[in-house]
């Protein structure tokens, strides 16, 4: 497909409006629904711009695919001052312990290649339990932050597999 630089005043015929101005440009929709509404046949080389997601993609012939690495989001803090058991939505986020000793209940909520990472700011230690049906495994088998200002992390390796990994202590 060549590069055409329109003039003032000449007519532009359909084709040149689909080969030179359609194909070329970026189309942008709030989500991947809304353009699958309004294309219903890509062009092998298309780009569109997701709105919604943030996220530049490119039809390959066959699906579409993402343009660049999306970026994530930067991972929020949670504070905690009681005993606490992880959810789905902590991956990816902080869960800060602010207070005296708690227990954290790790849940089989993840999958594989999620975590949430802990940091212990209070003087309290954390301790971490394996809940039903997960197997809960760390170096030395050791399940507690070491002291004030370590951090931990909790990653699934497999359904109901977690490793606890960090600055443990006894």
């Amino acid at each position: 497909m060549s590069y055409k630089t329109f003039v003032n005043g000449f007519p532009l015929s359909g084709s040149e409006l689909n080969q030179y101005l359609m194909s070329q440009v970026i189309a942008v929709f709030v989500d991947s629904a809304a353009r699958t509404s309004a294309i219903d046949t890509p062009l092998e080389g298309q780009v569109t711009y997701l709105t919604g997601t943030n996220v530049f993609q490119y039809w390959s012939g066959s699906a579409w695919v993402n343009l660049l690495p999306v970026v994530p989001d930067a991972p929020s803090i949670n504070n905690i001052s009681a005993n606490y058991t992880i959810q789905a939505s902590d991956n990816n986020k902080y869960v800060v312990s602010t207070g005296s000793a708690v227990t954290v209940t790790i849940a089989n909520v993840l999958t594989a290649g999620q975590r949430v990472d802990f940091i212990q700011d209070g003087s309290g230690q954390i301790t971490f339990a394996a809940g039903s049906g997960v197997t809960l495994q760390s170096k030395g088998s050791k399940l507690k932050t070491a002291a004030q200002e370590s951090a931990a992390s909790v990653v699934c390796v497999a359904s109901g597999q977690y490793r606890l990994i960090g600055d443990l202590g006894a």
